[in-house]
């Protein structure tokens, strides 16, 4: 009878250990919250710091390929060969540490945020015991109860702010500049006329300015010397580019200046109307059984698009409400932007 009793006990012993272990294997709540957040982290960051990098790659090889093409151009030499090269160079240079990078951003914030979710949890789990010991919610009196809620509600306000302020500095990495919130064409005496403004281009890419985002020009027109300067800057992600262009007058009258550009591909007239100050374009392709023509990216879009110089501000504004996260979208929306 002893001797049965002592492996009964010894299997209970055995179940009691193993029912612990399983225990100790199974994850919480908070613990199964961490992991998925976690893969989410490690998925949309990977992506996200790859589709930037291929993104600046894309802006750099389109800057190197036109610096290259239009040096062909003006040489009239149709091969566009050296250039293709030089653009898959530029992105295969820009791109070679790019899963390095993706896999950096996606996984080395994760051990921190693990440890900093740790002391998170704790910190609150110990902030509610002392509250519940400080603030005896059932004893206190009505305005007491309202001091605390105000207090409460400051608190979230001050974090809400915090959080807003963060991702606004998100943002402006995104859309680093701002555009002028001026257009205006003016008129010095007879022989200058000065047009300042945002290009935006309509067609098959509508919206788009004129080869960048984040555009500004400057026109200067000469009676005197029959022509017209235009000094453009743009910024594409992390690309600044600056160009210069000289457009012939084709007629000049004491309402209109008209303007007509024409290269290998495409042929543009712009008219700049002094009574109403605004300037407008239009471009169509040319040319088109010729090789460069053909292979040229400028012109495979579209066969005919048109131009307006606008005010930069409302462009501007547009990139970056875009470019918010979607909870800071919520945030500004509650105050009508």
């Amino acid at each position: 009878m002893g001797g049965s009793s002592r492996p009964q006990l010894h299997n209970k012993t055995n179940v009691s250990e193993d029912a612990r272990q399983g225990e100790v294997m199974q994850l919480n709540g908070w613990q199964k919250l961490g992991i998925a957040l976690s893969i989410l982290w490690a998925v949309a960051i990977g992506a996200k710091t790859h589709s930037d990098d291929v993104e600046a790659a894309e802006n750099f090889a389109k800057l190197s390929y036109k610096t290259c093409s239009n040096s062909k151009m003006l040489a009239n030499d149709q091969d566009l060969t050296p250039c293709e090269k030089e653009k898959a160079a530029s992105i295969e240079t820009w791109m070679k540490d790019s899963d390095r990078n993706a896999a950096f951003a996606a996984l080395a914030p994760i051990p921190l945020g693990w440890l900093a979710g740790f002391i998170l949890l704790y910190l609150a789990r110990i902030q509610i015991a002392g509250f519940r010991a400080t603030v005896p919610w059932t004893d206190l009196t009505r305005p007491k109860e309202g001091f605390a809620i105000f207090c409460g509600a400051a608190l979230m306000g001050a974090l809400l702010m915090a959080a807003t302020v963060v991702m606004n500095l998100y943002v402006d990495t995104q859309v680093p500049v701002a555009l002028s919130p001026f257009m205006d064409v003016f008129r010095t005496g007879n022989d200058m006329v000065r047009a300042s403004g945002t290009w935006t281009r309509h067609g098959a890419t509508a919206g788009s300015a004129m080869g960048y985002p984040l555009q500004t020009s400057t026109i200067d027109c000469y009676r005197s010397d029959n022509r017209c300067i235009e000094a453009r800057a743009s910024v594409s992600g992390n690309v600044l580019a600056s160009e210069s262009v000289l457009h012939d007058v084709e007629s000049w009258t004491d309402s209109a200046i008209v303007m007509k550009d024409t290269s290998i591909c495409v042929e543009e007239i712009y008219t700049i109307d002094i009574n109403t100050k605004s300037v407008s374009g239009a471009g169509r392709r040319i040319n088109n059984d010729k090789p460069y023509c053909k292979l040229s990216p400028a012109t495979n879009l579209e066969s005919e698009w048109t131009y307006r110089m606008e005010n930069g501000f409302p462009i501007y504004w547009d990139i970056r409400s875009k470019a918010r996260p979607w909870p800071l979208r919520v945030i500004q929306s509650l105050f009508g932007h």
